[in-house]
C-alpha cells in the first residue's frame, strides 16, 4: 500500500505536462507507467492547433524526395529564363540529342533491319542501340493521355528521379542513418550531369529501378528484387551490374549459413565459449544480412528465381537484337557504327587524361575534357572511400562493374559525365563526411551543389555544341 500511495504524486504531473499511460505484461502481472511528453513539445503542438506534424514528414526518402524536385524545379526555371534559349520551346531543349531516338521509338518501334551504312543514309538502325522499357513508358502514357511523347518521357525522368532519391535515402539511412540518408538523396540530385533527370533520356528510370532493387533485396524481398533487376536490365546496358550484384548477393545468402557451419570455427575463444558471432570472428552485421534461418524451402527456390531475372534483362534485349538483325553482335555492332561506343579497357580513357595533362585537348573542348577525366579520378576515389566505409558490399560489387564499364568504355568523352549519375554509391561517403560537418556547413555544401548542378546543367544544355 505504502508504495501505490507513494506512486500517486508522481502520475499526477506526468497526466498535467500531456502524459499517457502505457500498460506493459511482464511474468508477474502487470506494470503500468507513465510516458512524458516534453513541454517544449506540447508547446509545438498547442501552437498547431494541438495537432504534430506526422511522423513521415520527417523521413529521410521524403525529405529527399522534396529536395530533389525543388532542385530540379529551380533548374527548369533557370532553363526557362534563360537568354541562351534564343526562344526555343522548352520541351525542345528538354529532348535534345539522344531524346530524339527515344521519340522515335515510341512513335515508330525499331528498326526492322541491319544497315550499318544507316550513320550516312538511313538512321532508323540506330534505334536497336536504345533499351525497350524507357520508350515503352513514353508510347504508354502518350497514348493513353494524348501528351507529346516529350511531355510523357519528362514526366517519367521527373518521376522517376524522385522515386529514386527516395530509395537511395532509405539505403543511405540503413548505412550511416538519418542525416546521411538525407543528405545522400540531396547530393545525388546535385550530381555534375543531374540534369538528365529532367529530360528524355532513360538514367532517371534506370537509376530509380536499380536503386529499388537493392532495396527489396536488402530486405529479402526476392521476387520484386528479380522483377525489378530484370527491368532494369531492360532500360540500360549498365543493367548487367545489377544482375551480376543481385545474383551474388543470391548465392552468397544461400551458400553462407552452410559454409559458416562447416567451418571449422574455434568455439573457445580465450577463457570463455563463443556465444556470439562476435566471439566466432564473424562480422556482426554480414551476419545479420545473411538471415540463414529464413533461406530455406521456397525461399531459396524464390532466391535463385530473383537471380536468374535480375541476370536476364540485359543479354534477352542483345539476344533479340541479334535475331532482329541476323547476327549475333548486332546490338554492339550498332554501337560501334553509330557512336564509335565499345569497351576499349579504358584505352580512349587513358588518352584524354594524357592530353588533358600534356595541354593538348582538341580546341573547344578543353574545359570539358578536364571536366570528364577529373570526375573519373574523383569517382575511383569515392568509391573506394565506400569500399573503406564498409558499405553494403553487393552496392559496392554493382557500382565497381558500373564503373569500370564507364571507365573503360570508348566513344564519345562527354557522356561519362551522364554515365556516372546511375552509380548513386559513388555520393555515399561524400555525405556521411558532410553529415559529421556543423549545420552550417552543410547548408553552405549543398547551396554551392545546387548551385553547381544548375549552372553546368543550363550551359551543356545551351551552350555545349556536342551530344552528352
Amino acid at each position: 500500500m505504502r508504495e501505490d500511495a507513494g506512486a500517486a504524486p508522481t502520475a499526477a504531473p506526468c497526466a498535467r505536462e500531456g502524459g499517457h499511460r502505457e500498460r506493459s505484461s511482464s511474468g508477474s502481472g502487470t506494470i503500468e507507467s507513465a510516458v512524458v511528453t516534453p513541454p517544449a513539445v506540447l508547446a509545438i503542438a498547442h501552437r498547431r492547433g494541438g495537432r504534430s506534424l506526422p511522423d513521415w514528414v520527417g523521413h529521410p526518402a521524403v525529405l529527399a524526395v522534396a529536395g530533389f524536385l525543388l532542385i530540379r524545379a529551380i533548374g527548369l526555371l533557370v532553363l526557362a529564363i534563360s537568354p541562351d534559349r534564343a526562344g526555343r520551346p522548352l520541351i525542345e531543349v528538354l529532348g535534345i540529342w539522344d531524346g530524339g531516338w527515344y521519340v522515335r521509338i515510341a512513335e515508330q518501334g525499331y528498326a526492322d533491319s541491319l544497315d550499318l551504312s544507316a550513320p550516312a543514309t538511313d538512321q532508323s538502325t540506330g534505334s536497336l542501340a536504345f533499351f525497350p522499357v524507357y520508350p515503352l513508358l513514353m508510347r504508354l502514357i502518350s497514348a493513353s493521355t494524348g501528351l507529346d511523347p516529350r511531355v510523357a518521357a519528362v514526366l517519367i525522368s521527373v518521376a522517376a528521379g524522385a522515386v529514386a532519391a527516395a530509395g537511395i535515402a532509405i539505403l543511405a539511412t540503413d548505412w550511416a542513418g538519418h542525416r546521411v540518408g538525407v543528405l545522400t538523396g540531396l547530393l545525388w540530385a546535385c550530381a555534375p550531369m543531374a540534369v538528365v533527370s529532367t529530360l528524355v533520356y532513360s538514367e532517371a528510370l534506370f537509376t530509380a529501378l536499380v536503386v529499388w532493387t537493392f532495396v527489396a533485396l536488402r530486405r529479402h524481398s526476392w521476387l520484386l528484387a528479380g522483377v525489378l533487376g530484370a527491368a532494369a536490365g531492360l532500360t540500360r546496358p549498365t543493367g548487367v551490374a545489377v544482375g551480376v550484384a543481385v545474383a551474388a548477393y543470391v548465392g552468397w545468402t544461400v551458400l553462407q549459413p552452410l559454409l559458416v557451419r562447416r567451418s571449422r570455427v574455434p568455439q573457445v575463444v580465450g577463457a570463455h565459449r563463443a556465444t556470439s558471432v562476435q566471439d566466432m570472428g564473424v562480422d556482426p552485421d554480414i551476419a545479420e544480412r545473411a538471415r540463414p534461418a529464413a533461406i530455406s524451402g521456397g525461399t531459396t527456390a524464390l532466391a535463385f528465381t530473383a537471380g536468374v531475372l535480375a541476370l536476364a534483362g540485359t543479354p534477352a534485349f542483345s539476344l533479340w537484337v541479334g535475331l532482329r538483325s541476323g547476327r549475333w553482335d548486332g546490338w554492339f555492332a550498332v554501337q560501334d557504327a553509330f557512336w564509335g561506343s565499345r569497351f576499349d579497357g579504358g584505352a580512349s580513357m587513358l588518352d584524354l587524361s594524357g592530353k588533358v595533362v600534356r595541354g593538348e585537348s582538341v580546341p573547344g573542348v578543353e574545359l570539358m575534357s578536364l571536366a570528364v577525366v577529373g570526375c573519373m579520378l574523383v569517382a575511383v576515389l569515392l568509391l573506394t572511400l565506400a569500399v573503406l566505409g564498409r558499405v553494403w558490399w553487393p552496392l559496392l560489387v554493382y557500382a565497381a562493374m558500373s564503373l569500370v564499364m564507364v571507365i573503360g568504355s570508348a566513344g564519345y568523352f562527354s557522356s561519362k559525365l551522364r554515365f556516372l549519375v546511375p552509380i548513386f554509391v559513388l555520393v555515399f561517403p561524400l555525405a556521411r563526411w558532410l553529415g559529421s560537418r556543423s549545420r552550417p556547413t552543410q547548408i553552405i555544401v549543398v547551396l554551392a551543389a545546387i548551385a553547381a548542378t544548375t549552372v553546368s546543367g543550363t550551359w551543356l544544355l545551351l551552350s555545349w555544341p556536342y551530344a552528352i
